[in-house]
């Protein structure tokens, strides 16, 4: 007992250390065993009076003995307190000779009979488990899983982190984190890791969804990261989920591209509804205005009289092409293309400009004496040019500089391969440049969307560049654009060369082929359109009687059916419309002709005209030639007898 020990005080210490919740072992100098509590029995599966006295090696694996008398030696020559983990991974050997993790902490004990070492040692056991437990699921995790320091290291990871990132594991243990951070992310790293373990919060699987991981091999992945914080007996780390979304991102890529078709598809659609509505009343107008230029032309006198109703004419054709482009636009129809003139097309198009441009715009054109004809639909070309000519104009609103320039161009097959529709060959360059706004990336890219326009509604529909697109397409060629804030725009078309560079043959006029008196029923809902027609027709020797509908034509109809020798009928019309018609005067008179008039033809296809009987067809608005050719034809008159007396009615060909 030591001096200043009572019984009563030496009591309450054995007590204690036979109560104390981890095992107690006391060793002597000579390492033999001197006390133990209850924990160690249990612990070792030794009565303690089978322990004391002993060495203390007995409770040692064998394998490991002859170690520990040397760690027990150095540490008698050198006692210091070992505090409880520092020997992690110990085992202690039981009595039915199985072996226990434990972890040990150790104290020197100095007494008046010399130095003790008091041992506090744990059955380690179940936290083996827990933790081989917590690395399997780690392991078997379908995520890729990494433990990382708050210095920053990597400290475990799975097989899903190897097969991500394509490195092995021992090369990533111990290394910083930032090495799986690509460049361009990896010095604001750190800054994040500190933020996250001076407030340490689980953040869920997608809160950081927009990241991304580097490979070994350089290449970069979309990844997903969860975050959790672990507190351990080392310290704070963080755990980690990483799922790879770049398959993820790609299916999203390519549902957003799948939806922007659909939206475009749903554009076209609108265009083609939109177009068909405006189509029946916008040709009515552009009708009567041709047919009654066409009846002024033949009664004014006049050089200049004669060449401004020429011009008319020709604008409002004009007109009929732009409203057959959109609707061609719409539904992907391909216009007629035929070899054609640049310099014809241009000076056409510069005539028209200069008065729709303000004055304070100036306009040059140059053409290159060595370049060819144009494979191109003349009418969709202009159009073409004037869409971009008085966007360039919108682009200048304080005047500037707009150049065209024709050029030939052989495509070679490197740029073809850049263009798809572009093989290689000769082709014509048409360039319009400007010295405008100019255009940033975004709007550059979006340009020839249907609908997108940077002006205010009122000053555009975001059609005009849409429908360029398409026509250049049709045509086989391509579109280059350069542009760039306060730098203006160039847009090259790259149209196909005509192989040949024959002339076209000059055709005069021709003369209209002329009736002989048949009685032909004219039915137009218009009544300017009734009147016109019945004009022309009796102008071109025929007799007609109109009427201002379909109910109303049937009725005069069914009054004297054999009276007729045709029925020209518009097809939208109230009450009953024109196939209605046909269908009733048909069923009166099977061999009577019937010619269906409309603005859009093109939406009736043959299955929905020949079952009712429709003979032949005229689109909106017709010339006075078209409309005599076809009721030639179709009454079986030879068009090249339109020689016969009588006033002449001659129209230019659409």
């Amino acid at each position: 007992m030591a001096a200043g020990d009572s019984p009563t005080a030496l009591s309450r210490l054995r007590a204690a250390v036979e109560s104390a919740p981890s095992g107690l072992l006391m060793i002597d100098a000579a390492g033999r065993i001197v006390l133990v509590n209850r924990q160690i029995e249990v612990l070792f599966g030794y009565p303690r009076e089978e322990l004391l006295g002993q060495p203390v090696e007995m409770l040692v694996p064998v394998a490991l003995r002859e170690d520990h008398e040397r760690f027990r030696a150095e540490f008698f020559e050198n006692p210091k307190v070992r505090a409880m983990g520092a020997g992690r991974n110990l085992y202690g050997k039981r009595k039915d000779g199985s072996q226990v993790p434990v972890e040990i902490g150790l104290t020197p004990v100095a007494t008046e009979e010399g130095l003790f070492v008091l041992s506090s040692v744990v059955d380690i056991s179940e936290r083996r488990r827990a933790e081989a437990r917590f690395r399997a699921a780690v392991e078997s995790s379908p995520a890729g899983m990494i433990m990382v320091s708050e210095a920053g290291r990597m400290v475990l990871v799975n097989q899903e982190i190897e097969r991500m990132f394509g490195w092995d594991r021992d090369e990533l243990i111990g290394q910083r984190i930032e090495m799986l951070v690509p460049e361009r992310f990896r010095a604001r790293h750190p800054e994040f890791r500190h933020g996250f373990f001076s407030d340490p919060d689980a953040r869920p699987m997608g809160a950081g969804r927009d990241l991304y991981g580097l490979r070994k091999d350089g290449t970069e992945i979309s990844i997903e990261i969860g975050l959790n914080p672990i507190e351990t007996e080392d310290g704070l780390f963080v755990l980690s989920s990483v799922v790879d979304i770049s398959a993820r991102k790609r299916e999203e890529a390519e549902r957003n591209e799948l939806q922007r078709q659909l939206q475009q598809a749903q554009k076209m659609e609108a265009v083609g509804t939109l177009a068909g509505g405006i189509a029946h009343d916008f040709n009515n107008i552009l009708g009567a205005i041709l047919g009654f230029a066409e009846l002024l032309r033949e009664s004014v006198e006049g050089e200049q009289a004669h060449r401004d109703l020429e011009e008319l004419i020709a604008f409002t054709l004009r007109g009929k092409s732009v409203v057959e482009r959109v609707r061609s636009f719409s539904v992907g129809r391909t216009g007629e293309r035929r070899p054609c003139s640049a310099q014809d097309q241009i000076d056409e198009f510069q005539a028209f400009l200069r008065s729709s441009l303000p004055p304070n715009i100036e306009i040059t054109t140059q053409i290159h004496p060595d370049s060819p004809r144009l494979l191109a639909d003349p009418s969709a070309l202009y159009q073409v040019l004037m869409n971009l000519g008085l966007n360039a104009g919108q682009a200048m609103p304080n005047g500037g500089r707009l150049a065209v320039d024709v050029e030939p161009l052989y495509v070679t097959d490197s740029r073809a391969r850049a263009h798809p529709n572009l093989h290689e060959g000769n082709y014509v360059a048409l360039t319009v440049r400007d010295t405008g706004s100019g255009m940033d990336a975004e709007t550059r890219d979006r340009m020839f969307e249907p609908f997108f326009t940077t002006r205010s509604p009122e000053r555009g529909s975001g059609l005009g560049l849409a429908i360029v697109l398409g026509i250049i397409q049709e045509h086989e060629g391509a579109i280059e654009v350069e542009s760039a804030p306060g730098a203006g725009t160039t847009v090259r078309l790259i149209v196909p060369a005509a192989e040949s560079e024959e002339p076209e043959e000059g055709s005069l006029e021709p003369t209209a082929p002329r009736g002989s008196g048949e009685r032909i029923l004219y039915v137009d809902d218009e009544r300017s359109l009734r009147t016109l027609g019945k004009r022309r027709l009796e102008l071109l020797g025929y007799r007609v009687t109109v009427a201002g509908d379909g109910a109303q034509a049937l009725e005069r109809f069914q009054a004297t059916p054999d009276e007729f020798d045709l029925v020209i009928t518009d097809y939208l019309m109230p009450r009953m419309n024109g196939l209605e018609l046909t269908s009733e005067v048909r069923r009166m008179r099977p061999e009577v002709p019937i010619i269906l008039m409309s603005g859009f033809i093109d939406n009736l296809p043959d299955e929905d005209l020949e079952p009712v009987g429709v003979t032949d067809t005229v689109q909106k608005p017709a010339t006075s030639f078209e409309l005599a050719t076809t009721l030639a034809r179709v009454l079986g008159n030879d068009p090249q007898e339109g020689h016969n007396e009588g006033p002449s009615v001659e129209g230019p060909i659409s």
